[in-house]
C-alpha cells in the first residue's frame, strides 16, 4: 500500500467524531452490511488475515493434593504457592506403629529399600506400611503442612552419590518450611570425606556401611525371631511381667547390650525391671538373696572367658547356680552365651548335647555372635533417636 492511500485513510478517520465512530460499530448480534463487509475486507488486507493469528482460549487450572482433592482455583486469594528448591524431587513412605508415625523421605526408592527389614523388626517396635512411595511436594495447603508437621520424625535416606552440600540445603529448606524439629539423616556407605563436605549441621547424621546393610537384608529376620522367642518365654501363657536378674561371673559392661535390650520398649510388656547380679566364688548367700528378688533369671556367659563351660563339663562355672535358679524360679530361666563365632542351630544342638543340664533346667539356650551386637547397635541408636530414649 502506497503512502497516498495511508494518508487518505488517516485523514478520513480523524474527521469522524467519537459518537459517529461508535454508531458505525455493529453489535455482536447484528448482521453486517455489504459496505461493512467491503470495509472489513479492505482493513484485513491492510492489517493481515485472521489466519495469521492463533486465538488461545483460557483454561481453568486446578491443582490437586496427593489425595486427589481439588485445590482452590487460580486467583483464589486464600491459595498461596510456595516456590521452594525441592519441588517435585522427593518421595516419602509413611510408617506407623502403635506409638508413633514417621516418614522415610528419599530422592530414589533404592535409597531406603534396605530400611524395610529394620523398621519391621522388634528393634523399631514393628512399624507397618504399605511401602508405597508418594510424591513429596511443598504446596501452600495448610492442611498438608500440618499433616507433615505433626509427623513424629522424618528420616532422610541418601545413597553414596546423592549426598552433597546442595542436598543438605534442600533438607534444611524443607525442615524449616514445615517447622520440623526431629530430623535424622541416614547415609549409605559414605566415606568420611563425603560426610565432612557439608560441614556441621543441626541434624543427626548416621552412616551405615554396605556390610551392615547386607547383614540387615540377609540376617536381621533370623536375629529378630531369636529375640521374639526370648520375649515369648518370659511372658508365658499368663502374659506376666517379670523382675529380671542377669546372673554372671562377667562384669556388667559385657552384658550391657542385653540389659538395654530388656529395658527397651519392645520388652515393656514382659519386663518390669532389670538388675545385674554378680556371681562370686565366696558370695553364695548373696546370690541366693538376689535370686529371691527376681521372678525370672538369665544366666549369662561370654566366650571371651575362653570356653563354653557352663555346666556338666570340666571346670564348669555354673553347676550349682543353674540348679538353684531352676528350683527357686520354677524353671523361669534362660541361658545366654555371647561373643561366639558360630550361633547356628547346629552349634546350639552341640552345646546342649554336651551340657544336657541346660536343656533340663532352663527354658531355652540363646547364642549370640560378636558381629550381631556390632551391626545391631547402630539400629538401636537410630531407634533411640526416633523415640527419644536415652538407654
Amino acid at each position: 500500500m502506497d503512502e497516498t492511500a495511508l494518508k487518505r485513510g488517516s485523514e478520513k478517520i480523524n474527521q469522524m467524531s467519537d459518537e459517529e465512530s461508535s454508531a458505525k460499530q455493529p453489535k455482536l448480534t447484528d448482521g453486517t452490511s455489504e459496505s461493512n463487509k467491503e470495509n472489513d475486507t479492505e482493513k484485513s488486507q491492510e492489517l493481515g488475515s485472521d489466519d495469521d493469528f492463533e486465538i488461545i482460549e483460557p483454561e481453568d487450572v486446578m491443582l490437586k493434593t496427593d489425595e486427589g482433592d481439588k485445590m482452590p482455583e487460580r486467583g483464589d486469594e486464600d491459595f498461596v504457592l510456595v516456590d521452594a528448591t525441592i519441588s517435585d524431587k522427593w518421595s516419602f513412605v509413611m510408617w506407623k506403629n502403635v506409638e508413633s508415625e514417621l516418614w522415610v523421605v528419599t530422592k530414589s526408592p533404592d535409597s531406603w529399600d534396605w530400611m524395610k527389614n529394620p523398621l519391621k523388626s522388634f528393634i523399631f517396635n514393628k512399624y507397618k506400611s504399605d511401602e508405597k512411595a508418594k510424591k513429596f511436594e511443598i504446596v501452600g495447603d495448610e492442611k498438608y503442612k500440618k499433616r507433615v508437621a505433626s509427623c513424629h520424625c522424618l528420616v532422610f535416606c541418601f545413597q553414596k552419590l546423592e549426598w552433597d552440600s546442595e542436598t543438605l540445603k534442600e533438607v534444611t529448606d524443607l525442615s524449616s518450611y514445615y517447622g520440623l524439629k526431629k530430623v535424622i539423616i541416614v547415609l549409605s556407605d559414605q566415606t568420611a570425606e563425603m560426610q565432612q563436605m557439608t560441614g556441621p549441621c543441626d541434624y543427626t547424621l548416621l552412616n551405615f556401611s554396605q556390610h551392615q546393610i547386607t547383614w540387615y537384608q540377609d540376617n536381621l529376620e533370623g536375629y529378630s525371631k531369636k529375640i521374639e522367642k526370648m520375649k515369648e518365654l518370659m511372658t508365658g501363657f499368663f502374659r506376666t511381667t517379670h523382675k529380671v536378674g542377669i546372673f554372671s561371673r562377667s562384669s556388667e559392661s559385657e552384658f550391657e547390650w542385653l540389659k538395654k535390650l530388656l529395658d527397651s520398649e519392645y520388652f515393656c510388656d514382659a519386663v518390669k525391671n532389670v538388675r545385674p547380679c554378680y556371681i562370686s566364688n565366696r558370695g553364695f548367700n548373696q546370690f541366693m538373696t538376689n535370686v529371691s528378688n527376681c521372678s525370672f533369671g538369665i544366666l549369662y556367659h561370654t566366650k571371651n572367658r575362653g570356653r563354653i563351660n557352663i555346666t556338666d563339663v570340666t571346670d564348669s562355672l555354673y553347676d550349682e547356680e543353674l540348679d538353684y535358679m531352676s528350683k527357686m524360679l520354677d524353671k523361669n530361666v534362660i541361658v545366654v552365651v555371647d561373643d561366639l563365632q558360630d550361633a547356628s542351630e547346629e552349634e546350639k544342638s552341640r552345646i546342649q548335647g554336651s551340657q544336657p543340664s541346660i536343656q533340663d533346667k532352663a527354658k531355652g539356650l540363646f547364642l549370640f555372635t560378636s558381629e550381631e551386637k556390632e551391626v545391631v547397635e547402630p539400629l538401636v541408636k537410630m531407634r533411640n533417636l526416633i523415640h527419644g530414649e536415652n538407654k
